[in-house]
């Protein structure tokens, strides 16, 4: 019996997680991934990348493996993603049946703003290598569940009519896509480059266009 206990005791297995951000090799509970970047929403005429903004909590929490070395990490987790496509000043989105498109804005308006905003749910799976001192690159996929959308579009006609379009359903966000990821980074400090091969909005429902943002990100 007692030769079974013995046995058993080592055949069980731990699981060391180390304190939140810790680079030591093995496994790691991770934070990180902040992204603040600009987006061109490409195939779609009038819209324009200076005013568009993504907001991104890549990995809110996660799990990092860091190789004996210390230069490679494997990470994966759960994260938070905002995108902000803005037009310029000559195009706008509006709501159609059945879902949205981009027209003109009538003649002579002023105050004119037009924008569709994408929340989703990320789930990140990023591969880093050290390539000299803190110099490193990265890689990975991201695959974004698109829970809510939002359209807004505002202008003031030249008798000073205030006319807001602005709406939250029907518009057919394609409810999963899938972004590539990729970048270089110094210590914990990256530029990256983000593309999503995916329509944004579903076939059938509004105008064809993707997504490509580059921008800062923060690593852990």
């Amino acid at each position: 019996m007692a030769c079974i206990a013995v046995l058993t005791a080592r055949a069980e297995i731990q699981v060391d997680w180390t304190p939140l951000g810790s680079n030591t090799p093995g496994w790691n509970i991770a934070t990180g991934g902040f992204e603040f970047g600009f987006i061109d929403a490409t195939g779609l005429k009038g819209q324009s990348m200076g005013r568009s903004i993504q907001l991104s909590w890549l990995y809110t929490v996660g799990a990092k493996y860091v190789t004996p070395s210390g230069a490679q990490r494997f990470i994966m987790g759960v994260g938070l993603d905002w995108r902000n496509y803005k037009m310029g000043s000559e195009r706008c989105f509006t709501k159609v049946d059945p879902g949205l498109d981009v027209i003109n804005y009538p003649d002579g308006v002023t105050s004119r703003s037009s924008r569709l905003k994408v929340f989703s749910l990320t789930v990140p799976l990023l591969f880093r290598q050290r390539i000299y001192d803190r110099w490193g690159v990265f890689v990975g996929e991201v695959t974004c569940f698109n829970l809510h959308a939002g359209m807004k579009t505002h202008y003031t006609t030249p008798e000073g009519e205030k006319i807001t379009d602005h709406t939250s359903r029907d518009l057919h966000v394609a409810p999963v896509t899938a972004d590539l990821i990729a970048g270089v980074n110094w210590s914990g400090v990256g530029l990256y480059v983000r593309y999503s091969p995916f329509r944004v909005i579903k076939k059938g429902y509004g105008p064809d266009f993707k997504t490509l943002s580059t921008g800062v990100m923060f690593l852990f």
